[in-house]
């Protein structure tokens, strides 16, 4: 069940690995959900299963593209610039939903997924990248290591495969197991375990 993630082989497998599963527990999350439902914000929240697909999405594919562009020589650069393009224009906190279909959003989370193993399996660990112009991030600092931006990426997209969690929850009942059990074709069903 790929609620969780296969063993790893080192540091760079790891974090390519759970950065993954993070990103695929949020797409599970999401099964069988209508573009209704994926603008729902069914809690006292504002944050919507589409809105967490375009934050996310948006989130991994900048910090990838900044780690490709900062951390690989150029020489060494096997993607096209095209492979970082968002697909949406705009700035996404979760709370707002690009003016785009449901199935858009889920090939861009793919498309964020599937970039993860080229760009962590290229740059160096080590290598320094500039910390990126925002108000959020320290003023006192001019860079991290790739090894931060990579573990960043992991804490980053489990807090909202959490969120996507509750917001599921809050849409139909449908509990992470269950759905990580259908996604494979199998069955949940938590009597089973209780005795």
């Amino acid at each position: 069940m790929p609620f969780l993630t296969p063993e790893v082989t080192d540091e760079r497998d790891a974090c390519a690995t759970y950065v993954i599963q993070q990103l695929e527990q949020l797409r599970i999350s999401a099964l069988d959900l209508d573009d209704v439902q994926l603008r729902a914000a069914p809690t006292a929240g504002t944050l919507s299963m589409g809105g967490l697909f375009a934050h996310v999405t948006q989130t991994v594919i900048r910090w990838l593209h900044h780690v490709y562009v900062h951390g690989v020589a150029e020489s060494d650069r096997g993607l096209a610039e095209e492979a970082f393009a968002l697909g949406f224009d705009g700035f996404w906190t979760g709370e707002e939903v690009p003016e785009v279909d449901g199935a858009t959003l889920r090939a861009r989370l793919n498309t964020a997924r599937d970039l993860v193993r080229p760009v962590l399996g290229a740059v160096d660990f080590d290598t320094r990248v500039p910390i990126p112009d925002a108000p959020w991030f320290p003023q006192d600092l001019e860079s991290w290591n790739v090894r931060w931006v990579a573990q960043h990426l992991v804490a980053e997209v489990a807090r909202h495969a959490g969120h996507a969690d509750l917001i599921r929850e809050h849409l139909d009942g449908q509990i992470s197991y269950a759905l990580n059990a259908q996604d494979v074709g199998e069955t949940f069903d938590w009597k089973a375990y209780a005795g």
